[in-house]
Order: C-alpha cells, then sequence, then structure tokens
C-alpha cells in the first residue's frame, strides 16, 4: 500500500531509484509532467517532476518493476482517480516497458496496453 510521496516502505530506496529510471525513460520518450495536476505548494527543494513522480501509482509501478523485474502485467487499485499527469505517463510506461498496467481508479478500470494506449479512451 502506498501513498503519494511515501518513503516508508522498507524498499523506499529501490522504489525511489526505480522512479528516477522511469522518470528519464519518460523524459527521454517526450513526456512532459504537467503542473496543472499539482494540487499544492511546490517547497523549495522540489521540482514539478518530483512531486508528481511521487503519485502513489508511480510509486506502485515502480515497486512492481523491483518486485518483478518482468511482471506480465501490472495491477494497481487506488482510492482516488489517476491524475492526467500520471494517466499520461503510465501509457508511455505501458508502451515503453511493453507491460500491461491495469489501474482501478475510484472511477473505472484503466487498462494501459502495451501499444500505449488506455482502454478509457482518455476519457478519465
Amino acid at each position: 500500500q502506498f501513498k503519494a510521496h511515501d518513503r516508508s516502505h522498507p524498499r523506499s530506496s529501490e522504489i525511489y531509484a526505480e522512479l528516477d529510471r522511469l522518470s528519464s525513460e519518460l523524459i527521454q520518450y517526450g513526456h512532459r509532467f504537467d503542473s496543472s495536476w499539482i494540487t499544492r505548494s511546490i517547497q523549495e527543494d522540489e521540482s514539478i517532476e518530483s512531486v508528481l513522480c511521487g503519485h502513489s501509482e508511480k510509486l506502485a509501478i515502480a515497486f512492481n518493476f523491483i518486485q518483478r523485474p518482468i511482471p506480465s502485467i501490472i495491477q494497481i487499485t487506488k482510492n482516488l482517480r489517476v491524475c492526467g499527469d500520471c494517466h499520461a505517463a503510465t501509457k508511455l510506461i505501458a508502451k515503453i516497458r511493453q507491460r500491461d498496467i491495469i489501474v482501478r481508479d475510484a472511477n473505472r478500470i484503466h487498462h494501459f496496453y502495451s501499444s500505449g494506449q488506455c482502454s478509457c479512451q482518455d476519457h478519465f
């Protein structure tokens, strides 16, 4: 179970290292972190990227990649809606890493295919 910006997990340093790798891959493939999805003030020691990469689903995805380096499918359940930045990032992660990722949020089930598409057809 992950909360946004959670560092209490015993493998937290590994999770954040994998998150850094994912973030670098996202940037390399053209992802632009969308600050309009940030709902709080950014602290002096934070960046837009670090705030958005701390969202719980990104932590869970990173954990899955270190727990099971070659997962056939990643399944995540969260109690809130997926933000637009996480939606775009997860589509790209699924494509880059060639993995299906299923995220059940408060409104629907998103199936992110390895083709980079989502079952919701971007209506979230």
